[in-house]
């Protein structure tokens, strides 16, 4: 990897944000026609055209080593800053020698825990939707190269080394399904989790059916306020997803619908689109 000098700041990543919203009311019927009026022709509603993927966006990756003190470091973290600085440096270096790749050294190495368990994804953005919370290190991050490294630089929260990988991105749309307790989930939500499970096991055998519109069965039965969308998520890159949702994001064929997919919000359906 290339080696570029630059300034650093906080990573983390940023995960799928369903929120909630009670069921759709019923629908208003339709006036009865006149007797002398032509039944009406049915249609299929048009299915939204797919946009372009986005290609102002990068995706990033960091290792952060932490000093005591350090904002965000835990009672665990007990070296000098001096020694900090000392052990990142070794862990670039080994990076560019080729002895230990960029993921590993993030899973194994790195203080930023959501990140480095995830080999130190922090997500695929545009500038105008950064995170506000890592504004510092977006100009930074931007000046990369695809591939490339920066140098150990300092921030508040520990030594930072930042990696600009490749942006990947996957059109998709799903269906939610809730249980009591899950992230986000209102009152009104009273299933347990294997009821939830057996429920959207339930649906998933209405969408591959033949004929089957996702679109319509999503506004109909969907938990996610992508429900109006007919769930669709658009184009997101590796980053912006609950984990597990991404690994089935970017492991689908197009067309594909999965299996229920257990995240903190509950159980997806998803169907990749692109």
């Amino acid at each position: 990897m290339k080696k570029a000098a630059f300034g650093g700041a906080l990573l983390a990543i940023s995960l799928l944000g369903c929120g909630s919203e009670s069921a759709p009311s019923a629908p208003t019927p339709p006036p009865t026609p006149s007797a002398t009026a032509a039944p009406p022709t049915p249609s299929a509603e048009a299915v939204p055209s797919i946009p372009p993927a986005p290609s102002d966006e990068i995706c990033a990756e960091v290792i952060v080593v932490q000093w005591q003190g350090a904002a965000g470091a835990t009672e665990a973290i007990t070296r000098t800053q001096a020694e900090a600085r000392v052990r990142a440096e070794e862990l670039l270096a080994s990076i560019e020698s080729g002895a230990r790749d960029f993921a590993t050294v993030a899973r194994e190495d790195s203080d930023a825990r959501s990140s480095g368990a995830r080999g130190g994804l922090l997500g695929t953005y545009a500038r105008e939707d950064w995170p506000p919370q890592h504004e510092a290190i977006r100009d930074r991050a931007f000046a990369l190269q695809i591939d490339q490294l920066s140098e150990v630089t300092e921030a508040p929260y520990g030594w930072v080394v930042i990696h600009r990988c490749p942006a990947e991105f996957r059109y998709t749309r799903h269906i939610l399904v809730r249980f009591a307790g899950a992230r986000n989930a209102g009152p009104e939500i009273t299933r347990s989790h294997d009821e939830a499970q057996a429920l959207a096991s339930q649906i998933r055998t209405r969408l591959v059916a033949p004929g089957a519109d996702f679109l319509a069965i999503a506004r109909e039965v969907s938990e996610d306020t992508s429900r109006e969308r007919g769930g669709d998520m658009g184009w997101l890159g590796r980053g912006r997803l609950s984990a597990a949702y991404e690994q089935a994001a970017f492991t689908m064929d197009v067309g594909a619908i999965s299996e229920p997919v257990e995240t903190e919000f509950g159980f997806h359906l998803i169907q990749r689109v692109q």
